[in-house]
């Protein structure tokens, strides 16, 4: 696929898909980073579709080119800093959906001064503060577009960001 961007619509069975790919990324990350493990793998917040492909979930969008999918942690104080991950994903996994050649990138991000294991409604309110305050060049520009929630499942197409 050139860098064309896909006009069509990105629905729940994306979402699902991604969701799925998403738990075995998650297990596959660690197995590969072993030294992360220990600092982060308790660590998760939440997963999410983010930037144009959740826009287009929202039905705002300008198309799809690629599934940007961020795994939000809270930042270990031992070790803050988790060196800008990003797996981009080609045919690798089962295709998502209706959208079986489009990349997707997995990639990492961390909340400063946020505390693991929260409740659904908790680990929402962080992340959106996060995006509010805009702690991180990350933050500032993930807060330009759209946030879906992918997990865990009581987050699912939970509308994070933008608020409203």
């Amino acid at each position: 696929m050139k860098n064309s961007y896909i006009k069509k619509p990105v629905t729940s069975n994306e979402l699902r898909s991604l969701a799925k790919l998403a738990v075995a990324e998650e297990k596959a990350f660690f197995v590969r980073n072993k030294d992360l493990a220990e600092p982060y793998r308790q660590r998760l917040i939440l997963v999410a579709l983010c930037q144009g492909a959740a826009l287009q979930y929202l039905g705002c969008g300008y198309g799809v080119k690629d599934f940007d999918v961020h795994f939000f942690y809270a930042q270990n104080p031992n070790k803050p800093r988790l060196s800008r991950t990003v797996k981009t994903v080609k045919h690798e996994y089962e295709c998502v959906a209706s959208f079986p050649e489009v990349p997707i990138d997995f990639i990492r991000t961390i909340v400063p001064g946020a505390q693991p294991h929260l409740e659904p409604e908790a680990a929402i309110q962080t992340v959106r503060e996060f995006l509010r305050s805009k702690p991180t060049s990350n933050a500032s520009y993930l807060s330009q577009k759209a946030v879906i929630g992918l997990y865990p499942n009581e987050m699912f197409e939970e509308q994070i960001w933008p608020i409203g």
